[in-house]
């Protein structure tokens, strides 16, 4: 089992993969496919919403373990290159690089724009991803893909083994009510294992709730370990008040400010004490102000492209994280490059 978000701009043909992909489900800010077959298990996540919103990119990219980054024939643009920086700024392992519409190019095209994306790349997390050209129209390179896929699977399910035993975190989102059920919570195990009758609490709302039934792909289980995709049904709660981005798990730090471990994108404009941002972790987001910076242990006014620095925040509304938790700073009023700095908190 394993998520992945399908992104790119307008026109990457990132919808047509994702529907070639797997079943078309629900439908908002983001739109989600499915596919099951034998042991495999793949939900895709295409941002819908984005690049008009930020918001459905990191929802997507906080949904899922495997990353697609669709690049057209003409190229990278603006929305392809926000995507990459959003990628290395949350430090994002593994993925991919489409050229879709591949039947629209010839060979030498093909490998002028992949060397032109190997370029880009270059002091990025993505720089050693496969670069696979797909035709959703012909199918070319599809089976390619989906065993790249696959072998992306097989590192991510050993790596979530060594996350089991730890305390367990479910990111919500979606919630609703289920007539002779209740409240039921879609979401992602994203460390540890959750098993029936747990006794949780959701944050930041700080409600302690009861596992009443795990289900996955429709089927009840016992327990969901890390990478499992879960509807959970909930006693405790009413699904009105659960939220996209609420966590259920046995203890999360909650603030309305916070001090963080910054990089700050070598593509922006930098950071400033007293400006508002737009913060997002863990499918959360909200307006923050820093209140302050601090470089190499000297408070300053600003970090500049590049710098890394400790900023602190002032946030808009409690906020729910733990340790080594990514936290992506945004400027929403930036025409292009918006994601301005990616973080850290540490304890």
């Amino acid at each position: 089992m394993v998520s992945i978000a399908v992104i790119g701009g307008e026109g990457s043909g990132r919808s047509s993969l994702a529907s070639r992909l797997g079943k078309k489900g629900n439908t908002s800010d983001i739109t989600m496919y499915d596919f099951a077959k034998g042991d495999q298990i793949l939900t895709i996540i295409d941002p819908s919403g984005y690049p008009v919103s930020p918001k459905p990119l990191t929802t997507a990219l906080g949904m899922s373990e495997i990353v697609l980054l669709c690049i057209p024939p003409a190229g990278m643009d603006a929305a392809a290159g926000e995507c990459v920086i959003a990628v290395d700024q949350l430090g994002l392992k593994y993925g991919i690089v489409v050229q879709t519409m591949s039947d629209r190019s010839n060979p030498y095209e093909l490998e002028e724009n992949a060397n032109n994306i190997r370029s880009f790349l270059q002091g990025m997390t993505a720089r050693d991803w496969d670069i696979i050209p797909v035709s959703t129209t012909t199918f070319e390179g599809m089976e390619q893909l989906k065993e790249a896929i696959n072998e992306l699977d097989r590192e991510i399910t050993v790596h979530n083994l060594k996350m089991a035993d730890k305390s367990p975190r479910v990111v919500v989102d979606h919630s609703f009510n289920v007539k002779g059920i209740g409240s039921v919570i879609l979401g992602r195990v994203i460390q540890g294992t959750v098993h029936k009758h747990d006794k949780l609490t959701i944050y930041p709302i700080n409600q302690v709730i009861e596992i009443r039934n795990i289900q996955m792909q429709d089927v009840d289980k016992e327990s969901a370990g890390p990478g499992s995709r879960v509807g959970l049904s909930l006693k405790g709660v009413q699904a009105k008040d659960v939220d996209r981005g609420n966590i259920i798990s046995s203890d999360e730090t909650t603030a309305k400010d916070i001090e963080l471990e910054c990089i700050v994108s070598k593509f922006s404009s930098g950071l400033a004490v007293g400006s508002t941002l737009h913060m997002y972790v863990n499918l959360q987001s909200t307006p923050v102000k820093i209140t302050g910076i601090t470089i190499d242990g000297q408070d300053v006014g600003e970090a500049r492209a590049g710098n890394t620095c400790k900023v602190s925040l002032s946030i808009g509304e409690e906020v729910s994280f733990c340790s080594g938790d990514m936290f992506l700073l945004t400027d929403l009023n930036q025409p292009k490059q918006r994601f301005i700095a990616g973080c850290k908190y540490n304890i």
